[in-house]
């Protein structure tokens, strides 16, 4: 079987074309081919219907996940070995030289590594690369938000391999032959000035300097008039040793970058310097030292720390957790952390992922170009306005934290992508596949760390005094930061309300999470938030649930209550699991996994099974997807 997706959508056995012919399914296979590991649910269904999907989304993924397997397994291609489910996804299973996008991507860094000492082979490879691709990613794909970000990064490194290719013709004598290439690549990317960059030197090496000096009179005003930038410090050095005719840039086996620095124009200079002033610092309020979590940030930095200047290091830190947990203040306090590693500048962006509507990247964009002292007005597109940031982004050092991310779409427009740049990620989602990540969970806090908290807030010899009724608050409070700041806050605003008291008052589940709210903080806003975001059928199991006399369960053991197969209750648990409604105490065993709520989650769905009183049709609707 091959799968291609540099062009049209093109799956072949042999001789037989087997490409899914129903949009739908073409759009589940592509996002499974471009996207290595496993593909969440959540992501199938941001992708398929965005922001908006239907009450039956859940069902109906299953049922397209059910015939797009079915078309594979009916053209032979053996007993759903291809198509595997996980606990939290699906994942296409085969080989990486099946797929074109594996090959293309292993020739390019073949190429990367050959072109300085064998240029010759170095070409070979980029050529062969480059013959993978038959038109523009996923031509003939319908693309939701995600499969358009994987496209427009798949169309970039197509670029990214075709200036590879160029700059080996050019050290390899072939300047002559790669004018008119470059020419009109030059007019298909007007604003690429590399690719500018590139023509001017072909163009010097084959004795037409006038040319090449009109090349970059003709960027240089394209970028005044569209976009208020004067061209790269790069640019100008190239500008300036065509017209001082200088020899290095004539040499076959010297490229622009190793030309001597000419002496600048002042004026040029003096833009330069007002340029770098401009540093951005966006970061929220150093929350100080958190209780429970130096370890946690002591590995997080040593992540950043590991390969940082080496390029090839952690590119996004993620902090994910259930709601309450603390995700928001860990990543400032190890933003601040890191912070003087980053001298050119932090940018900080709340993404809105608790609230009823997201706020989407482009409008998080043009907030950072503005601080980033780019003049408007700014491109349009999403794609061009985040390769504007990139592009600023490119030779510096800054420090990226998006808090309260919901979606992958959310995240990839704003990533710096430069090797000397990092990002921090904070999601109640777990958020798979983000490039260069590297994930750290946030978990509740432990007992102790739970009644130094609550002595901060409520004040040390009142928790001190009545240690046991205060550890009986902890653990009705599931050790959550969130729930403890909130109890902290409700004694301190009693005086004369005993701990024990207040203990008596929270231990009625009916009651508990109207006592753990104040006029700033309030825990089922958080829960209310995420609880909405699952698919009917969670939504009915994590109501039925609670039904339950045991705390720990298996899929198994509830098919019964919830009159489906054990394999779609598996797959409703392992989603609750991803959005922190339920833990798993353990991963494997011979029943298969062992879940658990967390305390105030099943407080919190204890009150929507109460107030909602719509189990028995949505049960019905499980048991006929099943």
């Amino acid at each position: 079987m091959k799968y291609r997706v540099l062009g049209p959508l093109d799956v072949t056995s042999g001789t037989h074309d087997v490409t899914p012919t129903a949009p739908k399914l073409r759009e589940i296979l592509a996002l499974l081919v471009v996207q290595q590991g496993t593909v969440t649910i959540s992501n199938l269904i941001d992708e398929l219907w965005g922001q908006a999907p239907p009450v039956s989304a859940q069902s109906t993924l299953q049922t397209y996940i059910y015939k797009l397997r079915k078309s594979l397994e009916g053209k032979g291609l053996g007993d759903g070995s291809v198509l595997v489910t996980r606990p939290n996804g699906y994942t296409l299973q085969v080989p990486d030289d099946d797929i074109d996008v594996h090959l293309f991507e292993k020739a390019v860094q073949d190429a990367r590594k050959a072109i300085v000492d064998t240029p010759h082979e170095a070409l070979e490879r980029l050529q062969h690369a480059l013959s993978l691709w038959r038109g523009p990613a996923l031509a003939d794909v319908t693309t939701g938000e995600l499969l358009t970000t994987h496209a427009t990064r798949l169309e970039a490194n197509h670029l990214s391999a075709i200036e590879l290719k160029i700059e080996a013709d050019l050290k390899l004598g072939n300047h002559r032959t790669v004018v008119a290439e470059l020419t009109s690549l030059a007019a298909s990317h007007p604003l690429h000035e590399n690719f500018h960059s590139l023509l001017m030197l072909a163009l010097h090496r084959s004795g037409r300097r006038s040319e090449a000096l009109q090349v970059y009179n003709q960027l240089r005003n394209k970028l005044v008039e569209e976009l208020g930038l004067e061209p790269s410090q790069q640019l100008q050095k190239v500008q300036q040793a065509v017209l001082v005719g200088d020899p290095y840039l004539g040499l076959p086996g010297e490229t622009i970058f190793a030309a001597p620095a000419p002496m600048p124009d002042p004026r040029a200079a003096a833009r330069v310097t007002l340029h770098q002033a401009v540093q951005p610092a966006q970061l929220p309020p150093d929350p100080g030292p958190l209780v429970g979590r130096e370890v946690l940030i002591d590995a997080a930095i040593r992540a950043v720390h590991a390969d940082h200047g080496g390029g090839n290091g952690i590119g996004v830190l993620l902090f994910t957790g259930m709601p309450g947990v603390g995700k928001s203040a860990v990543a400032a306090r190890t933003a601040h952390s890191l912070r003087g590693r980053y001298c050119d500048g932090q940018f900080y962006a709340d993404l809105g992922g608790s609230q009823p509507r997201p706020i989407g990247p482009d409008d998080i964009l043009t907030g950072f170009l503005r601080a980033a002292g780019i003049p408007g007005p700014f491109p349009r597109d999403l794609g061009e306005k985040s390769s504007l940031f990139r592009s600023w982004v490119a030779e510096r050092e800054v420090l990226v934290v998006l808090d309260d991310a919901l979606t992958h779409s959310q995240v990839l427009p704003l990533l710096p992508g430069a090797p000397h740049s990092t990002t921090i990620v904070a999601s109640r989602v777990r958020l798979y596949n983000l490039p260069n990540s590297f994930t750290l969970d946030v978990t509740p806090l432990s007992s102790d760390e739970s009644l130094q908290l609550l002595s901060r807030v409520a004040g040390h010899e009142r928790i001190d005094a009545e240690q046991k009724a205060a550890a009986e608050v902890a653990e009705m409070c599931g050790h959550l930061p969130l729930a403890l700041r909130c109890a902290g806050a409700r004694l301190a605003a009693l005086h004369d309300l005993p701990v024990s008291r207040f203990a008596e008052q929270l231990y009625s589940d009916r009651s508990r999470l109207d006592q753990l709210q104040s006029s700033e903080l309030d825990i089922r806003s958080r829960y209310l938030v995420a609880y909405n975001r699952l698919g009917p059928h969670e939504r009915t199991v994590l109501r039925l649930l609670t039904l339950l006399r045991q705390r720990e369960f298996t899929a198994g053991t509830i098919t019964g209550l919830l009159g489906c197969a054990e394999a779609l209750a598996d797959v409703a648990l392992s989603n609750l699991v991803e959005h922190h409604f339920l833990y798993t105490k353990q991963k494997s065993g011979k029943d298969g996994a062992v879940y658990a709520f967390h305390e105030l989650s099943r407080i919190f769905a204890r009150e929507r099974m109460e107030s909602e009183l719509d189990c028995a049709p949505a049960t019905a609707s499980l048991v006929e997807a099943s």
